[in-house]
């Protein structure tokens, strides 16, 4: 009875306060939105920006395999675009209007035409201008070069003894750039209960009802339940309405959304047992849209939800490496939603990564249950 009037509570709390609601819910769709405007749509195709200074052949071939080139998917790998000036080819990569700058020495072709006649003449070169800012240029550059030494071997005959046979791991091969933030973009919809969570436990210090609670005889089990169980309805509402606008703006997943609701609910209690050790160091509801930032930053940014972090392994525990991210629940839920969306991964697929938030939850809910015991509830 007691833990029913604590969650009806907590309910009406959150509904009254419409205004934090409607941000938790629409956070991760609105980004998913956003980032589709900028990196959705058609299949991923790099600018290359080409100066040729060479009248021969050679050049001609090698302009027209770049024009040719297609992804798996059959699209397109290459937008060419013609230039006169070499000043201005420079200018646009600077400016990112194209990936690479691609120019062809005057002697291109010559040289190749030697190298077929086994002259030991100089090595035919092509000069490539990128910009270190431009994330897009390694992988423009490193299909471009594949173009140009495919040449020069055909040319001069040449066979590598060694080869690579390509296979992607993926089930769900990504057409653009946006398809590889997807995962990321839904685990956000699970870190915006931080600030509600957070909120729902500050405030009954910030209105000094916490002294009401415990004359109430309301136990810390009862009032913390309460606030879990409004918390992930709310996490699983913005985790489906993120799921629908990824489906509705084009997404297609790999995986069930089963699996991902599975590690969605129980990543919201993660999200529950950190709010409590925030809530803890937090006397206001102001305190939390302020200082309550940090750790919402922290933890959005070093669990890889916005952009991937390179792994920096600790240890290993049953196969699996640990680094120091991995102390962040998120960590595992934007790597579970990761497997299930692009690799279709079933819920055995993520057992790991579920035992891993799982067991985080509770060491975090014990810590975050002994500070708030210490700091706000002995004191009220």
């Amino acid at each position: 009875m007691k833990l029913a009037a604590s969650v009806i509570k907590s309910l009406k709390e959150n509904i009254r306060d419409w205004k934090v609601l409607v941000m938790v819910l629409v956070f991760s769709p609105f980004f998913i939105i956003l980032m589709n405007l900028f990196y959705g749509g058609e299949p991923t195709t790099y600018k290359i920006g080409i100066l040729n200074a060479d009248e021969g052949n050679a050049s001609v071939v090698l302009i027209k395999a770049l024009e040719d080139m297609k992804g798996q998917d059959g699209s397109r790998t290459f937008n060419l675009t013609d230039f006169s000036n070499q000043d201005q080819l420079k200018a646009k990569v600077r400016e990112k209007s194209i990936d690479i700058g691609i120019f062809i020495p005057r002697d291109y072709s010559d040289k190749l035409a030697e190298k077929a006649t086994g002259k030991n003449a100089g090595v035919a070169v092509v000069d490539f201008y990128g910009s270190m800012g431009n994330m897009r240029y390694t992988v423009a550059a490193i299909l471009a070069a594949d173009a140009v030494y495919r040449q020069g071997m055909e040319v001069a005959k040449i066979t590598l003894p060694s080869g690579i046979n390509e296979t992607f791991l993926e089930k769900k091969q990504p057409l653009n750039e946006f398809d590889g933030y997807v995962p990321g973009l839904i685990s956000l919809a699970v870190l915006m209960v931080l600030f509600t969570a957070s909120s729902s436990i500050v405030k009954e210090n910030d209105k000094k009802t916490l002294i009401r609670l415990k004359l109430s005889r309301l136990g810390a089990f009862d009032f913390l339940a309460g606030i879990s169980i409004v918390q992930a309805l709310l996490a699983i509402a913005a985790l489906v309405l993120s799921y629908w606008t990824a489906l509705w703006i084009g997404y297609r997943p790999a995986g069930g959304f089963s699996a991902v609701l599975a590690v969605g609910i129980i990543s919201s209690f993660s999200m529950v047992a950190i709010s409590l050790v925030v809530a803890s160091f937090l006397d206001t509801v102001f305190d939390v849209m302020t200082i309550g930032t940090f750790p919402f930053f922290i933890l959005m940014f070093f669990s890889g939800s916005m952009f991937p972090l390179p792994k920096t392994d600790m240890f290993s525990i049953g196969g699996h490496s640990f680094g120091i991210t991995d102390i962040l629940p998120l960590t595992h839920t934007a790597g579970a939603f990761n497997k299930i969306l692009n690799y279709g991964a079933g819920i055995s697929g993520v057992a790991f990564e579920i035992i891993m938030i799982t067991l985080l939850t509770v060491i975090y809910f014990v810590l975050g249950l002994a500070l708030y015991q210490k700091r706000k509830l002995s004191k009220a």
